[in-house]
């Protein structure tokens, strides 16, 4: 997922990439992994490791905590206190906007069913609303189209590769 917050009045673009308890996140240049070690609502704790000289590697964990309101949101990790607004999402973007099959990353509970066949849908759109590990993960659609499969329902569990939506692309259309 990739978003766009303001911090110290300066914009920032951040990535995060999640699968299962392993973290990818991308900002100011900086990439670097990270593991989900615990959490528990708003607390949790990351598991970061840094090469070091030769094949010795560091590993650093970090105690944090999270609070939201609205698009504000407060961070405290390892004792320092950030706090920042989230200005936007960005729809993330698929490999083949040609075949629109969509299908979760990690197991999860399907949480709510937001469109149905033959519904018409635009690029971004919220389609299915997903929960796993107390989070709940939006698939949003990858072009404008129409809605022709949905293959899941409230409270299925869903596995990675699974399709849950299959949408046939259409052009815009110009006025």
């Amino acid at each position: 997922m990739r978003f766009k917050i303001l911090l110290n009045e300066e914009e920032k673009e951040i990535e995060v990439i999640r699968q299962g308890d392993r973290l990818s996140i991308s900002y100011d240049g900086q990439n670097f992994e990270a593991r989900i070690i615990y959490t528990d609502g708003p607390h949790f704790v990351l598991e970061v490791e840094e090469r070091g000289p030769g094949d010795f590697i560091y590993r650093k964990r970090i105690r944090a905590a999270g609070y939201l309101d609205g698009d504000n949101r407060q961070l405290w990790a390892n004792g320092r206190l950030v706090s920042y607004r989230r200005i936007s999402d960005e729809v993330p973007a698929i490999s083949d906007p040609h075949s629109a099959s969509l299908s979760p990353t990690i197991p999860a509970v399907v949480s709510e069913v937001l469109v149905k066949v033959d519904q018409v849908v635009k690029i971004g759109q919220k389609l299915v609303l997903l929960e796993s590990m107390k989070m709940i993960i939006p698939i949003h659609s990858p072009c404008d189209g129409v809605v022709t499969v949905v293959n899941c329902s409230p409270g299925e569990a869903v596995l990675p590769g699974q399709q849950l939506v299959d949408i046939e692309e259409q052009s815009p259309v110009k006025e």
